[in-house]
């Protein structure tokens, strides 16, 4: 009988020893692969009383998927960002809006939709599918963190330089932008929420300037293993009072309350778009004193 026990025992110890391979993948629905990262643009106002439900939105899927998710908040619309006039204050006198912000507002029709809208790596542009409501983000999130990439970013950054590394993790045809952009967190500002006027709303992930949008390199293709390296100079004072004169000179019901920046709550982001398809196929974000 112990001899019986004993070739039982061995038996289900090497049936329990099969080697698997990697990624342990239970269930193909959950796969993410980590070296893709997704790009939220949303599309708000301090004048929009459901925007902080899309802020909301964008905090619970970071939760989920960390730093693989990179947030920007584009202030647009006279509706829905402009300034209250100034017998008004202190109320909403801030003007979030750039002129990039709303010219992609005007290329992509997002507000004319209504707020909050958003845009996930700009997906379903082709067919006009690409503004989407807050509840539909998180599906699009998890279904771009599958798909593989052709482009790792790294970035290096300062209030005098930028410079973005571009890996080609295989060979591809050079229809590829390279987009750089600055964004602030932290700004205590009015906001709409629900019933409620909030004085001290914590405005994160703004866009405050963009400081190149272009083709990522001169050649018609993209051998796997090349780095291209784009720098940039700035000057953080210009690019600001370029703000402040936007909002005085341009933005309809602007007042030029547009400045009071700091640098030590910026960010870099760079993203790289298809300029055929418009789809952004990998985005990078870091502090901008780095």
């Amino acid at each position: 009988m112990k001899k019986h026990i004993l070739i039982v025992t061995l038996i289900l110890t090497v049936t329990s020893c099969d080697i698997v391979e990697g990624p342990y993948i239970t269930n193909s629905d959950s796969y993410v692969n980590p070296d893709k990262k997704v790009l939220i643009e949303d599309f708000t106002g301090h004048l929009c009383p459901n925007c902080p439900d899309a802020a909301r939105e964008i905090e619970a899927i970071h939760d989920i998927y960390g730093e693989q998710i990179i947030a920007l908040a584009i202030h647009v619309s006279t509706s829905f960002a402009r300034p209250y006039f100034a017998n008004q204050a202190p109320s909403f006198q801030y003007d979030f809006r750039t002129e990039w912000g709303d010219n992609w507002d005007n290329y992509y029709n997002i507000s004319i939709n209504g707020l909050p809208r958003g845009m996930i790596n700009r997906i379903g542009y082709q067919d006009e599918s690409h503004a989407l409501g807050k509840d539909e983000w998180a599906s699009i999130v998890a279904s771009e963190l599958k798909k593989e990439t052709d482009f790792s970013i790294s970035i290096s950054a300062n209030t005098e330089e930028i410079t973005v590394f571009s890996t080609l993790e295989n060979t591809v045809i050079n229809n590829y932008n390279l987009v750089v952009c600055l964004a602030e967190n932290n700004i205590i500002n009015w906001q709409k929420d629900g019933q409620n006027n909030i004085a001290d709303y914590q405005h994160n992930h703004v866009l405050r300037s963009v400081i190149y949008d272009d083709k990522i390199s001169n050649q018609n293709t993209l051998a796997g293993g090349t780095v291209l390296e784009n720098t940039f100079n700035i000057n953080v004072n210009e690019l600001e009072q370029y703000n402040i004169d936007y909002s005085n000179n341009s933005a309809e019901a602007g007042n030029g309350n547009a400045g009071g920046w700091n640098a030590d709550n910026m960010s870099v982001i760079a993203y790289i778009y298809n300029n055929i398809t418009n789809e952004i196929v990998q985005v990078e974000e870091v502090d901008l004193n780095n």
